[in-house]
C-alpha cells in the first residue's frame, strides 16, 4: 500500500478544508496518509468521526514552523522559501514515515525567482507535488518578461526531476504553464469548498435577519481586508441608504491592510453602523457559521481587487445557490460569465457595483435569475468526486 504525505503550512481560512478532504480522498482510494500540519489532533480526531473504517491508516505530526533567520531587503522572499523547503524536508525524513510522494497543500511556499530545480532537488530527495493556488503571474504580461525565464521564473522548482506534476485550480493557466514547463502534467483540480450545513442558532445570523427587515441582504464574508473590496461596497451602501438593501460584513478585519484616513472612516462606521449596514468583526469560528452567513444573504460580494487567481467562495455561491459579484476579468470573473453565476464590475466602480445590485435584485425578485444560472454545472465541476479523479492523475504522473 502506498503512502502520500500531505503538508499543510496553516489551519486558516480554507486550508484545513483543503488538508481534510484531501486525506478523505487518499483515505478512500486505499493510500495510506501522513499529514504534517499544526494541531495535528484536529485531522485526527476529525477523521476517526468521519472516516472511522479508515482511521488507522492516517497519521498525524505536529508542524510548527518559524522563521529563525530574517534577512532584509529584496531577497527576504527567497531565503523565506528557500528555509521552508528545508525545514519541510528535514521534517518528513526526520518523521520516520516512508512516503512515496509528498504533497503540499499550499505549494505557493515552495515556489519563487531563483529556487531552481537544481537547488530543489539538493533539498528534497523524494517525489513531490502539490497544488499551486496563485500563478497569477500566468494571466498577464509582465515588465521584463525575458528576464523572467529558467531560474528566474517564478515557477523554477518546477521543473525539478522530483516533481512529476504540478495541480492548479485556475484552468485558464493550465496549457501556459505546461507549456513552460516542457510538457510536464498540470492538472487542474476543483476548487472545492465545505458544505458542512449552516448553523441556524448562531447569533448574527437572527440579528442580520431582524435588522434587515426583509430587505434583500449583499454579504462580504471572510478576511475583511482592503483588498477584497470593503471599502468599494461600504461607499456602496452610503450611496443606497434609501434602497431596499441589507449590507452585511461578517468576518475578521484586518484593519492594518487600510490607509490611517480609512482606518478612520471604517472605525467611525463600526462605533456608528448606518442603518443598512450590520458589522461581525470577528474570525467566523467554523464552517457552519461561515456557511450560515452565506446562507443569510441574497446576493454575495466577491469584486476583489486585483484577484487573477480561484476563489472559493465561487463553490460556496453555486453551492447555496447565490448571485455573486466579482471583478471583470481573469479567472472569477470568467467562470462567473461562462456559468451565470452573477455579474462582474469593474475594480472599485460604485456606480457598477449599484447597477449590478439592481439588476440582481431584480432579476431574484422576478425568479428570472435562477432559471439561467448554473450552479449545479459549477458544483458537480467543482465537486469531491473531480477531486478524486484529478488527484488520481497526479498520483498516475508518479506512477503511484
Amino acid at each position: 500500500m502506498k503512502t502520500v504525505a500531505l503538508i499543510c503550512p496553516a489551519l486558516s481560512g480554507h486550508h484545513e478544508t483543503y488538508l481534510r478532504i484531501f486525506a478523505q480522498t487518499l483515505l478512500n482510494a486505499d493510500y495510506r496518509v501522513a499529514a504534517f500540519t499544526p494541531q495535528s489532533q484536529r485531522l485526527i480526531s476529525w477523521t476517526g468521526d468521519t472516516l472511522p473504517e479508515h482511521a488507522e491508516r492516517l497519521t498525524a505530526f505536529d508542524l510548527a514552523y518559524s522563521r529563525k533567520i530574517r534577512i532584509p531587503g529584496p531577497l527576504s522572499i527567497f531565503f523565506d522559501k528557500l528555509a521552508w523547503v528545508h525545514f519541510t524536508a528535514n521534517l518528513v525524513q526526520k518523521s520516520g514515515v516512508k512516503s512515496d510522494m509528498v504533497f503540499h497543500t499550499w505549494l505557493d511556499n515552495c515556489l519563487t525567482p531563483g529556487l531552481a530545480a537544481s537547488l530543489t532537488d539538493l533539498l528534497v530527495p523524494y517525489l513531490w507535488s502539490g497544488l499551486y493556488f496563485h500563478p497569477w503571474y500566468l494571466r498577464q504580461n509582465l515588465h521584463y518578461a525575458q528576464l523572467r525565464r529558467g531560474f528566474l521564473s517564478n515557477h523554477a522548482a518546477l521543473r525539478s526531476r522530483r516533481c512529476p506534476a504540478v495541480a492548479v485550480l485556475d484552468e485558464g493557466i493550465a496549457d501556459r504553464l505546461r507549456a513552460e514547463l516542457g510538457g510536464k502534467p498540470v492538472v487542474v483540480f476543483p476548487d472545492i469548498a465545505d458544505a458542512t450545513p449552516p448553523d441556524r442558532d448562531f447569533a448574527p445570523v437572527a440579528e442580520i435577519r431582524a435588522r434587515a427587515n426583509g430587505r434583500k441582504i449583499i454579504g462580504l464574508a471572510g478576511a475583511l481586508a482592503k483588498r477584497k473590496g470593503m471599502l468599494t461596497l461600504m461607499e456602496t451602501a452610503r450611496q443606497s441608504s434609501e434602497e431596499n438593501w441589507f449590507f452585511v460584513f461578517a468576518g475578521e478585519l484586518l484593519l492594518d491592510s487600510f490607509l490611517p484616513e480609512e482606518q478612520r472612516w471604517i472605525q467611525s462606521w463600526i462605533q456608528s453602523p448606518p442603518p443598512n449596514c450590520y458589522f461581525h468583526l470577528q474570525r467566523l469560528p467554523a464552517e457552519a457559521q461561515f456557511n450560515a452567513i452565506i446562507d443569510t444573504c441574497d446576493i454575495l460580494f466577491a469584486a476583489y481587487h486585483h484577484f487573477l487567481s480561484s476563489s472559493n467562495l465561487l463553490t460556496k455561491a453555486a453551492l447555496f445557490e447565490k448571485p455573486i459579484i466579482v471583478s471583470k476579468g481573469y479567472c472569477m470573473g470568467d467562470r462567473v460569465q461562462r456559468y451565470g453565476l452573477g455579474l462582474t464590475i469593474p475594480e472599485n466602480d460604485v456606480a457598477q457595483c449599484l447597477a449590478a445590485i439592481h439588476h440582481l435584485c431584480n432579476q431574484v425578485t422576478h425568479d428570472q435569475f435562477f432559471s439561467t444560472a448554473r450552479f449545479a454545472d459549477y458544483r458537480q465541476q467543482h465537486s469531491i468526486e473531480q477531486l478524486r479523479v484529478a488527484f488520481m492523475k497526479v498520483l498516475a504522473a508518479a506512477h503511484l
